[in-house]
């Protein structure tokens, strides 16, 4: 998979706008919600906003980075992409999801490929030294990591727990129902949606296309989920959680 790789570059007449938007958003981000007004204004007064295009690289697995990436507008994708070419996809992050904590706690190089999913992505970023200056102020900020980073490690269990030897459509309708919760849109009558293609899913799986193709369509006879254009319609979030073992 090609993936263009320009540097970020930060937005000239934008980032009084980014900020006014970092703002708003923070104020519904696990942890930073508890934040007091002055520790966010002293935060988003530390950052620069970047924009990218899609395709663009944020960060790439083994560089040295020391800061705190919270996306404000599109979508950003967090995976490994192999030296033979294939790609184990992670997560997908939208508005309000941090990345770079744990190279900000210890450190080291950055743990995953940092795409910009969607034409219009924009981002803050916290250069490592702000923070460190400003948790010392705030003792909220470091709170609000923390936080963070025991959401993220309740999100890995749940991921660990779905064990390759069980059914690759039970295994699938475990990740769905992960990201539902995390990235899907409300619909009508308690279903859910979310833009994911069959590759995506292969990738975030570790199976060919074809394969989870083949778990789709097992929940799809189910009655569980819709797919079309690279778009999922959970129709039964609660029996898909069943299907799933949850």
């Amino acid at each position: 998979m090609t993936k263009k790789t320009p540097t970020a570059q930060p937005m000239q007449d934008g980032q009084t706008t980014g900020r006014d938007i970092a703002r708003a958003l923070l104020r519904d981000v696990l942890g930073f919600s508890e934040c007091s007004p002055e520790s966010i204004d002293a935060l988003v007064a530390a950052c620069r906003i970047c924009a990218l295009g899609k395709g663009e690289t944020l960060v790439r697995r083994g560089d040295p980075f020391t800061g705190l990436f919270i996306v404000l507008e599109g979508s950003v994708e967090a995976c490994v992409l192999q030296r033979d070419g294939r790609r184990q996809l992670s997560a997908y992050l939208g508005p309000g999801d941090l990345a770079g904590i744990t190279s900000l706690w210890d450190g080291l190089s950055h743990s995953h490929d940092l795409f910009a999913r969607t034409a219009l992505t924009r981002v803050m970023l916290v250069p490592g030294h702000e923070f460190v200056r400003l948790r010392e102020s705030y003792p909220c900020l470091a709170r609000a990591l923390e936080l963070q980073m025991a959401y993220r490690s309740r999100l890995m269990h749940e991921r660990v727990a779905g064990d390759t030897s069980l059914p690759l459509d039970m295994r699938l309708a475990r990740l769905l129902h992960i990201l539902m919760h995390l990235n899907g849109t409300r619909l009508a009558q308690g279903e859910r949606q979310l833009k994911i293609s069959q590759a995506d899913i292969g990738d975030f799986l570790g199976v060919s296309r074809q394969r989870a193709n083949f778990a789709v369509q097992v929940l799809k006879r189910a009655g569980l989920v819709d797919f079309r254009y690279s778009v999922v319609t959970i129709t039964d979030p609660q029996g898909l959680a069943q299907h799933g073992g949850l």
